[in-house]
Order: C-alpha cells, then sequence, then structure tokens
C-alpha cells in the first residue's frame, strides 16, 4: 500500500503543474465563498451568511438549528488565517476547545471543557476524534491527536461539545471533533499552493486536482511534500534539529454519483519526520542537591548524546456511501487503517555537561538517558444508518449500528544506567550486557563494575485488541416552534491486554507475562428540548442533558517496590453525565451570537500521576506517569461567541470573538491510596479564561485586483499544569496572549501572502517539570515565524 499511496501523492504533484486560477476566495471567510467554487453537492454551496450545513448529528442539518453548542471552521477560514501548521490552527477559534500543545504531535491532544488533557496521560482521549464520520483516535501515544494527512485539503472542521455518548459513543466523554475533508465535485477544479517559512527555512508544495471524468465519476487526487533546511532548537552534537520536518502526504478520490446512490473511495497516506520536543534544563542554585550550583541550559541550542525524532507513517482506505429511498436515506462509512507513530527523545544533556559539572564537585544529571517509544494501530470501524422523516415532517428519525476493531501493539524502552549514579567519585556506566561502556568524568573517577548489579533499562510490550459494537437511535418531533429530541445508545467493549516487560537488550522478563481482560456493557443516552422564537432573529433556545463515557485501559510499565506511589497495572471507565442550556440568535443583520452554560459531573475520572521515581533515589530509574480512577469532578462553564460579517468601506469586513471560562475540580477522592489528587483540587490542564478573536478584511482594487488582511489572536488566563497531591503542588500554567496575521494580494489568477505566527514573539512555557517542588526543565512553545505563500486557485 506504501508504494500506491506514494505513486497516488506523485501523480497528483505531477496533473497539477500548468492550472492558473482565480482564488476568489482568497483572505475571506467561507461565508463569502462564491457559487462559481462550489456544486449542488457542497454544503458551503447552500450556506447562508451565517448558515453553515454540517453533519455532525449524523444527518446534514443548518448549524443555526442545533440544539447543543456546535461550531464549524471551514477550509476557507483555515486558509485566512495563514497555512494549517497543526491541530490547534483547526480548533483555536472554537469556544471551551483547547489544543494542548507539548511540541510533538505524538503527545499533543485535544481538550474539551472538562476533560483536561494531561489528567490521562496515556489513557483514550475524552474527546472523540473523527475524519468523514469515521473514529480515527486511539489509547496509544499518538491515538489522541489527529494526524498531519488529516488536515490536508479539508472542507470543514465540525465540534459538538458536551457528553456525545449516545451518538458516538465510547471516548466522546466530553465532545467530538469531525474534519470533513473536500471530496470530489462534479467541475474542474483544485489548486497549487508554496509556502515558505523564514527561519526554519522549511519549504511545503501542495496541490490538489478535481476533474469530473464523467457526468457521473469525478476524480480528486492531491498532495503535499515538506522539506526543511533548518530549525529554532539545534543539537550541535549531532548537527541536526529538533523541529524539523520533511516528507510526504497524498491523497486519491474516486467519487461515483448516479441518481439516489453517491459513492466515495478515498485512499490517502503520509510519511513524515516530525519535530521532537525538547527541554531546557532551568535549575536556580540551591535548589537540586544533584546540581547545587544551578544550571540554565540555552532555550535553542541544547546538545544531546542520544536520539531525537519523530516518525509517523499513516496508510487509510475509506468508502462513504449513502442511498436514498425516498422513505429514508442509508448511510454507511467504511474505513480500515494503519499507522505507526515511532519516537526517539531524552533529558538534552550530554557527556561534555556532566564533567563541566563534575569538575565543579557536582553529581550533575545523568546523560545517557533514552526513550523510545513504538506504536503500530490497525483501525477497522464501520457505521450504518437510516435517516428519515415521517409525520408530514414533524417526526426526524436515525437508527444506526457501529463496530470497531482495534490491534495496538506498543513497545516503549527505556534506558537507563545499571550502576548506581549517587556520587561524585563515581564513572558513568552506559551501552549494553554485550558492549559495556565505562565512562570517566573526572581522571580520579572509581572504575565502573566489571559485572554491573543492575540493568540497562526494561523494554515493555503491550499487544491491546479492542472489539466494540454498539446500536443506536434518535428521535426528532416537532410541535410547532417546539423541538423535543431523545437519543440512545448501547455499547458493548471487549479489550484484552498482554503485556511483556524485559530487561533492556535480554530476553529476561523483569516480571512474569500479564493479560487482562475488560469487558463492559455502556448504555448512555441525551434528552433535547428546544424552543425557536417567532421573529427575524431566529432566535434558538434549547437545554439538554446527556451522558459518556471513556474506557478505563491497562498500564504501561512496571512495579518497583521501592516508588513512593506503587505502580497499578488498570483503572476502570469513567463516565460523565452533562447538562447544558444556550442560545443562538440574529442579534442584528450579519450578526449571530451563541452563548451556553454547562454543569457536568464526573465519575471514576481518569487521572494520571507519577511514581514519584528518579535515578538518584532509591527506585534507580526515571519515573513513572500511570493512570489511576482518581474520584469524582465536578465541571461547570460559560461559552460565547459571536460572528459578524458586514460591507464595509467597499471591501467586506468580517469579524469572529470567541471567549470561555471554566473550572473543573475534584469533589470526591477514594480514600488508602497515595498519589491520588489532592481534594477539592483544580483538574490539570483546564485554563480559567480562554479567548480567541480573528478579524478579516478583503478589499477590490480593480475587476481582477483584490488585497485581504486577517488578524488573529489566542488567549488563556489561570489553570495548573498537573494533577495536585500531598507531594505535588500545584504549578501554574502560563498565561499569554498570541498574535497572528496574514496579508496579501489577489492578482488575475495568483495569490500572494505574508503570514506570521506569534507576532510579537511570546514566550510560553508550556510545560514546567519540577522536583521537590523547585523547577527542573521547561518546554517553551514556537517562537515568532515569518513566511510567504504563493497559490493559485481555480
Amino acid at each position: 500500500m506504501r508504494d500506491f499511496l506514494a505513486t497516488t501523492a506523485t501523480l497528483a504533484l505531477v496533473v497539477a503543474t500548468p492550472a492558473l486560477a482565480q482564488s476568489t476566495a482568497a483572505g475571506d471567510s467561507a461565508q463569502a465563498a462564491p457559487a462559481a467554487q462550489e456544486t449542488q453537492d457542497s454544503p458551503a454551496a447552500r450556506q447562508s451568511q451565517d448558515d453553515i450545513l454540517v453533519t455532525a448529528r449524523r444527518r446534514e442539518e443548518s448549524i443555526r438549528d442545533v440544539p447543543g453548542t456546535i461550531n464549524a471552521v471551514t477550509g476557507d477560514q483555515l486558509d485566512a488565517k495563514g497555512p494549517v501548521a497543526g491541530s490547534g490552527d483547526l480548533l483555536n477559534t472554537v469556544p471551551g476547545v483547547r489544543f494542548n500543545d507539548v511540541a510533538s504531535e505524538n503527545l499533543a491532544e485535544v481538550s474539551i471543557r472538562g476533560s483536561g488533557t494531561a489528567r490521562a496521560t496515556g489513557a483514550d482521549s475524552g474527546v472523540g476524534l473523527f475524519v468523514n464520520g469515521a473514529y480515527v483516535g486511539s489509547s496509544t501515544l499518538g491515538g489522541r491527536n489527529f494526524k498531519t494527512l488529516d488536515y490536508f485539503d479539508v472542507e470543514r472542521v465540525e465540534s459538538l461539545e458536551g457528553p456525545q455518548g449516545a451518538l458516538y459513543g465510547r471516548n466522546s466523554e466530553f465532545g467530538v471533533v469531525n474534519i470533513v475533508l473536500a471530496k470530489p465535485k462534479f467541475q474542474s477544479s483544485g489548486y497549487v499552493r508554496d509556502t515558505f517559512s523564514f527561519g526554519l527555512n522549511q519549504n511545503r508544495f501542495a496541490a490538489v486536482v478535481n476533474e469530473p471524468l464523467s457526468d457521473k465519476l469525478a476524480l480528486r487526487v492531491g498532495g503535499e511534500i515538506y522539506a526543511q533546511g533548518r530549525g529554532f532548537y539545534y543539537d550541535p552534537n549531532h548537527d541536526r534539529y529538533y523541529d524539523s520536518t520533511h516528507g510526504w502526504n497524498g491523497r486519491a478520490q474516486l467519487r461515483y454519483r448516479s441518481g439516489n446512490l453517491d459513492v466515495n473511495l478515498l485512499v490517502d497516506g503520509q510519511d513524515l519526520s516530525l519535530p521532537s520536543f525538547v527541554n531546557s534544563l532551568v535549575i536556580a542554585p540551591g535548589t537540586n542537591t544533584a546540581v547545587p550550583l544551578g544550571y540554565y541550559q540555552s532555550r535553542y541550542v541544547l546538545p544531546h548524546d542520544g536520539k531525537d525524532g519523530l516518525n509517523q507513517k499513516v496508510g487509510r482506505v475509506m468508502l462513504n456511501a449513502s442511498y436514498d429511498f425516498g422513505w429514508a436515506k442509508l448511510e454507511s462509512t467504511t474505513m480500515a487503517t494503519r499507522w505507526r507513530s515511532s519516537q526517539f527523545y531524552g533529558a538534552a544533556i550530554d557527556f561534555a555537561t556532566l564533567q563541566t559539572m563534575r569538575q565543579k564537585g557536582e553529581l550533575g544529571i545523568y546523560p545517557f538517558t533514552q526513550v523510545h517509544t513504538n506504536v503500530v494501530d490497525r483501525t477497522l470501524y464501520q457505521d450504518l444508518h437510516l435517516t428519515g422523516t415521517a409525520d408530514g415532517g414533524k417526526l426526524n428519525w436515525i437508527v444506526g449500528a457501529e463496530g470497531l476493531y482495534q490491534k495496538d501493539d506498543y513497545r516503549l524502552a527505556i534506558n537507563s544506567s545499571p550502576c548506581a549514579f549517587t556520587l561524585v567519585t563515581q564513572s558513568v556506566c552506559t551501552g549494553t550486557p554485550t558492549d559495556r561502556v565505562c565512562l570517566k568524568p573526572l581522571p580520579t573517577s572509581t572504575a565502573c563494575p566489571a559485572i554491573p548489579a543492575g540493568i540497562y533499562g526494561t523494554d515493555s510490550n503491550t499487544a491491546q485488541r479492542i472489539y466494540s459494537l454498539a446500536a443506536y437511535a434518535s428521535l426528532t418531533y416537532q410541535l410547532g416552534d417546539l423541538s423535543l429530541t431523545g437519543e440512545a445508545r448501547i455499547s458493548h467493549d471487549y479489550k484484552t491486554a498482554s503485556q511483556y516487560i524485559y530487561a533492556l537488550y535480554t530476553t529476561t522478563y523483569t516480571r512474569l507475562p500479564t493479560t487482562f481482560v475488560f469487558k463492559k456493557e455502556q448504555p448512555a443516552f441525551t434528552a433535547t428540548a428546544s424552543y425557536k422564537l417567532p421573529g427575524d432573529t431566529h432566535t434558538l433556545l434549547y437545554a439538554k442533558i446527556g451522558t459518556g463515557y471513556r474506557a478505563g485501559g491497562v498500564n504501561n510499565g512496571s512495579f518497583n517496590a521501592n516508588a513512593p506511589n506503587p505502580f497499578m497495572y488498570t483503572y476502570d471507565n469513567e463516565t460523565t453525565v452533562g447538562y447544558e442550556a444556550g442560545v443562538k440568535s440574529t442579534v442584528t443583520k450579519g450578526v449571530f451570537l451563541r452563548l451556553s452554560a454547562y454543569l457536568s459531573r464526573t465519575k471514576d475520572a481518569i487521572t494520571s500521576i507519577n511514581d514519584g521515581c528518579t535515578v538518584t533515589n532509591a527506585c534507580l530509574q526515571a519515573g513513572q506517569q500511570f493512570n489511576v480512577n482518581g474520584g469524582t469532578i465536578e465541571a461547570k462553564g460559560l461559552e460565547a461567541a459571536l460572528d459578524g460579517r458586514w460591507k464595509l468601506a467597499g471591501g467586506m469586513f468580517s469579524l469572529g470573538l470567541n471567549a470561555a471560562t471554566q473550572r473543573a475540580h475534584f469533589i470526591k477522592v477514594p480514600a488508602g491510596v497515595t498519589g491520588l489528587p489532592t481534594l477539592d483540587s483544580s483538574v490539570a490542564q483546564i485554563p480559567d479564561w480562554t479567548m480567541s478573536a480573528s478579524v478579516n478584511y478583503r478589499h477590490p482594487l480593480t475587476e481582477k485586483e483584490s488585497i485581504f488582511v486577517n488578524f488573529n489572536y489566542q488567549g488563556q488566563r489561570g489553570g495548573i499544569q498537573d494533577t495536585v497531591t500531598a507531594s505535588t503542588p500545584a504549578i501554574p500554567m502560563t498565561d499569554f496572549d498570541i498574535f497572528g496575521a496574514q496579508a496579501g494580494l489577489n492578482v488575475g489568477k495568483v495569490q500572494v501572502a505574508v503570514f506570521a505566527r506569534n507576532l510579537t514573539d511570546t514566550q510560553i512555557q508550556v510545560l514546567k517539570f519540577m522536583q521537590a517542588g523547585y523547577p527542573l526543565s521547561v518546554r517553551y512553545n514556537k517562537p515568532r515565524t515569518i513566511g510567504v505563500s504563493v497559490s493559485t486557485r481555480w
């Protein structure tokens, strides 16, 4: 399949060469997309200025008629702000939704309302991730974030907030994000775009060609190539950049439409080397016994003796089909995918730095810690449902079934020293059991033991199999302006997980292999009432209650009797019930307002804690994160969003504002277990406030020329980084204000744009790593990036 996918991407780039056309929607909002770009099969073609059609409730409907907090961002709106560089760009204008960007695609994840990403590291996401209606998430590393391939050639991104267990099932506990990819249209269209980012010296070349082969058959092929010559974060020991991206992704689609039948076959894939994260040491003098004089690393230049890097490969086949019987419409979504995510990382310190520390009489930091994760995920997904109406259109119904099979194989290898690392006079043991290496930081350092007493690390392998079946139904009845909706689902989950842990580089078990079986049936429901007020404002009032859950699982790691918080192998499901009330209204011509308030309660909350180990305490190994059921969480919040669009000074001005305030805290914590969250402590990674704004203006100069400009903003206030325990104090998250801009010119069929990310070059500590209550290292955000984009669209 890899050869076929590579050929597909190459074909797209070869085909899409000479075509030139006008980028008619350049720099404008999705609402202004001209009809010339769309056909009758596209939701964007049928939208009014504040009326986007979505399929978030498994049927096509106007976003303003959905009684709940739903947002849709179109591809044109995303392009107006500049090139999409990550999942965060898809969601940073959605109130209540936050992307936890930790500088690695493998670790980043989406949070909605009270889901708090850091409280369940290593577990399933509490947010359902879907592409074209197919579930693409998993509980392994890399499975709580979209792949780069998923935000290539996007039509729109839909986010549905609050528990969505009734329609979407497992792991849609706090909401759903569904990326809808652009599908073949029955007219010639496409685009070619080249983007260069200075500082990174990164070039992205993308091309998409859409051609009707007949009145019933249409083809869409596209691809994107990444190449990068520099970066911001540099490893001088290996002359390479931690934040380098290179590789490709590609997609081919064939659509058949005849009468009431509409079938789309999609084949796509990616092979990308992506940025790995890096931490800078920030040890203040007198705060760390191993480095008492303190040590501050550069933010950008960090020598490292180990390996670093992340590679993700994806292969996917998807079939979406629908048939309209007249009395009902049958829709089917089938997906088969295989992806692999492999990453190397470790403390960014080298042996030369350790030597300098030892010369000053400091123990220093072990320089050869190395972590390797490798995930292979295979997913089969099938959804089949009928939608229809009855009673003269007053009754809308859905009946469906869903099946999911996932085969996840996960490897976690952690290198550590087989010798004690506790005295300044000791040498450093490293290497392998068959190729032992002893390095002397000082001429007077004592020799390493001939045969080290410890192991060189652990190699944990987990084979997980998930089988999930579900049946669901929805009924909506219209009583004049009053609408009542009921949704229900019953899910059956069966999971097996076998874990094998060896001493690294050997076949010797550090503990006996274990197999765990998880089996449970879980009901879910949603009940909604809405009322549309008479008048030109089309005001919709609604109230709803819903439930959702995310599946429990197995922790990857090993038991250490010396750990302050003993490792636990399994954790159970968590469940959430949520309440919401809101209003949607066109407050004046061209201005659409949404307000909502919610309250939710989560039982058996899956919470990530640390076992408290370090290489310098009694554990003699790095600490392990693992998940437990940490108690009951109550979350509440308010969200507001305003979208406006007006003619201004001969051009078109559009504005999007949103803000959300929320709080989630533990109201109940189990007794008798150490390391659990403190009662009434806040849930990690939930800011007190999030806000964003996007301002866009487009002005014609002549019949064939126009200029456009976009300013965007994203801010955050309050919140804590990690779970608060009796031994772990609260670590406040960094408040920030990030600005971006894009401006450009359309001349005939060509668009030239200049963009800037993090315009003010704001420095943010996105993660702070503490030891004994003091900072040890930090991870920073991406600095200012300026670039230029040249494109043509037809």
